[in-house]
């Protein structure tokens, strides 16, 4: 009891996707290191802080896999998928502190990966409502959906 903690490859079962098992390795380890050196040898705080910490990454980084290959095997032909990455490009583009793409806020940010998907749903929500807007396909680039971002950012 309060002797082992599994961390890094053998603690993260998730399909390679996302490209991120090492980087949660990492993340692991760094976490467990500021645990130790907050709680020095009381290994039971250490450990249940550890878990309160990574767990909820971890089955944020398996779920961000996990819909990482849906998008690759089933939705890169898609139509509106691919708009939908056009537009959150070019809003992200002219809005870099307002908008981060998902796979980008994962991959080129310290953010936690539950606080990322967090976010990426609530902008893949915006986007839904972005993709029904009338003439969408044309007018993608406007500032009528730039506007109707910004308001749903709000």
């Amino acid at each position: 009891n309060d002797k082992i903690a599994l961390i890094g490859d053998s603690a993260h079962a998730i399909v390679p996707f996302y490209g991120h098992g090492m980087n949660a390795g990492f993340e692991d380890i760094t976490i467990l290191n500021e645990l130790m050196q907050q709680y020095g040898n009381d290994w039971d705080r250490i450990f249940k802080a550890y878990e309160i910490s990574r767990k909820p990454n971890a089955d944020a980084i398996a779920e961000l896999s996990r819909r990482n290959f849906e998008e690759m095997s089933a939705k890169t032909a898609d139509t509106n998928f691919l708009l939908q990455k056009k537009i959150e490009k070019w809003f992200s583009d002219k809005h870099p502190e307002k908008w981060m793409p998902l796979y980008s806020r994962v991959t080129f940010s310290l953010q936690p990966y539950s606080e990322a998907m967090a976010i990426g749903d609530f902008q893949n929500e915006i986007m839904q409502e972005v993709l029904k807007m009338n003439n969408i396909q044309e007018n993608w680039n406007s500032e009528e959906v730039e506007n109707k971002i910004l308001e749903l950012l709000k």
